[in-house]
């Protein structure tokens, strides 16, 4: 309203006045009244004075008197019409945003409360709803949701409370960006304050410029909960080496209550139980399960917790007590490495230790044994003038389709075991291609000069490089006696030769007693008893070997996993050491097969075990040409990465491949996805997957070479928990709310005071603002005043007895 009058000189001597009385926030909207105003009001006071006195004096009711004149005095302001600057938003100039939390931990429900958090706040952000409405008088209501990120929405309702995540610092970081051009009077804060993200940076660094006001519900810290957490497994690729599954069973609002840990398989199958008791009221304790790899055919386990009261064998079980069961369980991978893994048994004789080496291994469905065998030696070519004689090696005469291609006098004669009809017809591989097509290489009773010096360094090259596998038996041509001193292979081996002739003597002949070392008694693949007594037990009875070789001093770096114990001292019986990307194993017994022979048919076949757990030891980190990895993500809103590594037959990399991959999912869908070529590592090929549910992941891997070459199918595997850190606490996070509020100049608010936050928010400091003058009399407080006044001086005259 404009200030005018109609005497220049009032409006500046009314403004004068008012400031001198500390009202300068008051404007006079009938200024030329004042006057005629104040004439009125002083002949009423004199007239109600002259009412007052003309009674007796000590009768005078001065309360009476003063409450009429109050009375006038607020009547006669109506007459100049008192009006007050005041400052408001200026309507639909400043941004107000309704932000409200999509995660899952929304959808969790407090002991005691029928709905959970987003139920409760169904109602209230409906933007219908009577505050929202007085809002948007004044501001520009923009309405936003944010699980992973924020998202603009014209109303909430498709806000269900689905999302993994509950990336609250990003969402404000974006409103800054988003409005860093805008006026924004505040943001109201729909969440349980259980970010998945840190806010650390924010409230430290005092970058929000604009107050938030959390919006809390009331009752959500009444929690009672199970969780399990921190799950881990160990395990080994060996027979009697026990999967070990550990987790942390933390509680909380459940003391004196037993809770039952199940390990189940894939096929919610109860592998095992075990029942704790909750003494307080939060707890944690561990969690620990063993059970042998042959309990169970899936590619992961499951650990589920439950109130004793609640327990049953469904894996999916609910809780009606616990606030959320969703982190009552943890999956986790027991996948093991996957073969066939190729072993190529080479041997200079028929012995006893290739039937039951072959027997043994030929058991495991992971392990594929092949043999070549020596049968003869080869023999000195002689020529004879008789040409009727044949050249081919009698042995083989009749037996041989093609007698040209049969074994001459002057090549020794190899039986091959277990192996294709093209495959080592030619002798022992003298090429990486056909050689490294292996994963290990046994050597048992056969000399040095068998092999080529060319045979010899693809060998070393087979176990330095391509990462293989090379074990040597003890016999009376092996090591020392082989004449391996100052060869490749002789490198090879983790125990230093003796450089002198071998005499009659290198052969023991005393009885030996094969016992663990300290080292070797640690190994999970010598082990074949689960605890210690037992093993110790087994070693004791196991019988003295008469027949083993002498060698020298174990090499730097190498391990001694057993010795050979005879009356003359202790020998070297079992020594292993890496060499290169490889293994290199010497076990210098060569009558390991007594062993099996003094059992009984109710026994184990312990030589049997033992041979098997050493194969695997010798393959275990034995590259395929086809390999695959996964990548974990630090933050569980990023993709698994795929990994992919190719090699050829003689195992560079391979590029210029076609990688396809199937990934099957939690819920049985597959989908198919291509791996690109790695723009740093050559051979390497990579893929990104978002597992988006919680569960087990399996991926197999498909690859075809440059030249048509279909390689062997990988699969490998993951579990996922995108959920994991949104359910890692479950109670509302009120400190974080409140240091968030104080921080940005704003307050937390409890959910039934949204009302009144509405009709406060227009009389708040806001960034475009604008001033208004509002008349004081159009209020009824004045009008009220006056009437309270009049009948209030009234009631007392009736009191005194005056007329």
């Amino acid at each position: 309203m404009p200030e005018t009058s109609a005497n220049g000189d009032s409006p500046v001597l009314t403004s004068q006045l008012l400031n001198a009385l500390g009202l300068d926030s008051l404007v006079l909207g009938a200024r030329y009244w004042v006057w005629m105003a104040t004439g009125i009001g002083l002949l009423l006071f004199v007239l109600v004075m002259w009412s007052y006195l003309s009674r007796n004096a000590t009768r005078t009711p001065w309360i009476a008197l003063g409450l009429k004149l109050f009375a006038i005095l607020a009547l006669l302001c109506c007459l100049v019409d008192p009006m007050r600057r005041v400052e408001r938003p200026r309507p639909g100039a400043n941004v107000l945003a309704i932000v409200a939390d999509n995660s899952r931990s929304m959808e969790l429900r407090p002991t005691g409360r029928d709905q959970s958090m987003i139920e409760r706040l169904q109602a209230p952000l409906d933007s219908e709803s009577a505050w929202q409405k007085r809002l948007a008088q004044d501001f520009d209501v923009r309405r936003y949701q944010f699980d992973a990120r924020l998202q603009a929405v014209n109303d909430f309702s498709k806000l269900d409370a689905s999302a993994n995540s509950s990336s609250l610092a990003e969402a404000l970081r974006t409103l800054k960006e988003r409005f860093a051009t805008h006026p924004v009077a505040g943001v109201l804060l729909f969440t349980d304050g259980l970010a998945t993200d840190d806010l650390e940076d924010l409230l430290s660094s005092g970058q929000l410029p604009f107050p938030i006001y959390p919006v809390v519900v009331d009752g959500a810290e009444d929690i009672i909960d199970l969780e399990l957490r921190e799950a881990s497994v160990s395990m080994s690729s060996f027979e009697l080496a026990p999967v070990t599954v550990e987790a942390v069973l933390a509680s909380r609002g459940l003391g004196g209550e037993k809770v039952v840990v199940r390990l189940m398989d894939a096929d919610g199958q109860t592998m095992n139980r075990q029942t704790f008791s909750l003494d307080a009221k939060e707890s944690q304790q561990k969690v620990r399960f063993q059970f042998q790899p042959g309990e169970t055919k899936s590619a992961f386990v499951t650990l589920r917790a439950m109130l004793s009261s609640e327990d049953r064998d469904d894996i999916l079980a609910e809780s009606h007590l616990e606030t959320t069961t969703v982190n009552n369980r943890s999956l986790v991978s027991v996948r093991r490495g996957e073969g066939p893994y190729r072993i190529l048994y080479v041997a200079g004789r028929p012995n006893w230790e290739l039937k039951f080496l072959r027997r043994a291994l030929e058991e495991d469905v992971e392990l594929k044994f092949q043999a070549l065998v020596r049968v003869a030696k080869k023999e000195a070519k002689f020529g004879f003038r008789d040409r009727g004689v044949e050249n081919a090696n009698p042995l083989l005469a009749g037996f041989s389709e093609d007698e040209e291609t049969a074994e001459q006098y002057d090549e020794p004669v190899l039986l091959r075991l277990g192996v294709a009809e093209q495959e080592l017809k030619s002798g022992f591989p003298g090429n990486a291609e056909d050689l490294f097509h292996y994963h290990a290489i046994i050597l048992d009773d056969l000399e040095a000069g068998f092999f080529s010096q060319q045979q010899m360094l693809l060998i070393r090259q087979f176990v330095s490089e391509r990462g293989g596998g090379l074990m040597m038996l003890g016999g009376e041509e092996s090591f020392n006696e082989g004449g391996y001193q100052d060869t490749p292979l002789g490198d090879v081996l983790p125990v230093y030769l003796r450089g002198t002739p071998p005499s009659s003597q290198e052969v023991g002949v005393l009885e030996a007693q094969y016992q663990l070392t300290r080292e070797g008694s640690l190994e999970p693949w010598l082990r074949l008893r689960d605890n210690e007594s037992d093993e110790r037990t087994r070693v004791e009875e196991m019988p003295q070997f008469q027949a083993w070789n002498q060698v020298g001093a174990h090499k730097p770096g190498a391990s001694v996993y057993a010795q050979l114990t005879t009356e003359e001292g202790t020998r070297s019986g079992l020594v292993g050491h890496r060499f290169g990307k490889g293994r290199a194993l010497a076990l210098m017994v060569s009558d390991m097969w007594r062993w099996s022979l003094r059992r009984s048919t109710t026994e184990t076949d312990d030589l049997a075990q033992n041979w098997r757990q050493m194969a695997r030891w010798l393959t275990n980190d034995s590259p395929q040409r086809v390999e695959a990895r996964i990548e974990a993500p630090a933050d569980t809103q990023q993709p698994h990465l795929i990994v992919v590594t190719l090699r050829d037959a003689a195992f560079k990399p391979l590029d210029n491949a076609t990688v396809q991959l199937a990934v099957r999912g939690p819920d049985g869908r597959s989908m198919e996805l291509v791996a690109t070529p790695d723009a740093v590592y050559p051979g390497r090929y990579r893929a990104e997957y978002w597992s988006q549910l919680d569960g087990g992941y399996e991926c197999t891997v498909s690859a075809t070479g440059p030249d048509a070459e279909v390689l062997d199918v990988a699969h490998t595997g993951w579990v996922a928990r995108p959920s994991a850190i949104e359910f890692s606490r479950v109670e509302p996070d009120r400190d974080l709310l409140n240091r968030l509020a104080n921080a940005s100049g704003g307050e937390v608010v409890r959910v039934e005071g949204l009302e009144r936050l509405a009709a406060s928010l227009p009389t708040r400091k806001v960034p475009v603002s604008e001033t208004r003058l509002e008349s004081i009399w159009h209020g009824p407080w004045l009008l009220c005043f006056a009437i309270a006044c009049l009948c209030a001086e009234w009631g007392i005259r009736r009191w005194k007895g005056m007329p």
